[in-house]
């Protein structure tokens, strides 16, 4: 079955980061939708490398799509890298909604609600004390064994 859809053509692939675009580079805040996955093309401008599973946070409030590594709880996020690191000063692809894994600083449970922490981590949410809930854990992650969860976000 074929579908029509407006996303760019993504010449150099989800997992390319690149420091210099080229022409045929699409601009950051371009989306596009790829494995049933939504992606944001985000700039990385803080001092720190982004690894996979670890949000995005914009910058400044008026920073557009320049995002850095969460370093507190943010009401929202960019997204979460998912395919290769972002380094400083480089561009990449973010996904910004459907079905990802998340890095989480602690276990957490299948069903519960999703928030974003501290130094690109990813929590457990509690109405009135963290941020924005951006999605529900799917498959549990568990400290002893591992600190990657499987989530739905939509950010």
């Amino acid at each position: 079955m074929s579908m029509y859809s407006a996303t760019p053509v993504i010449f150099g692939g989800i997992s390319n980061v690149v420091t210099t675009r080229a022409s045929k580079d699409p601009e950051p805040g371009q989306r596009c939708i790829y494995g049933n996955v939504e992606y944001v093309y985000v700039y990385n401008g803080g001092n720190s490398d982004i690894p996979p599973t670890y949000g995005v946070a914009p910058q400044t409030a008026a920073s557009g799509y320049t995002g850095t590594l969460t370093t507190v709880a943010y009401d929202t996020i960019l997204g979460v890298c998912q395919h290769t690191t972002i380094t400083t000063g480089a561009y990449g692809w973010v996904a910004c909604k459907g079905v990802v894994h998340v890095y989480t600083s602690a276990a957490i449970s299948t069903g519960a609600k999703l928030t974003v922490g501290a130094d690109g981590y990813f929590g457990t949410y509690v109405c009135g004390t963290t941020g924005k809930e951006i999605g529900k854990v799917l498959v549990a992650s568990s400290a002893a064994t591992t600190v990657t969860a499987t989530a739905y976000i939509s950010v």
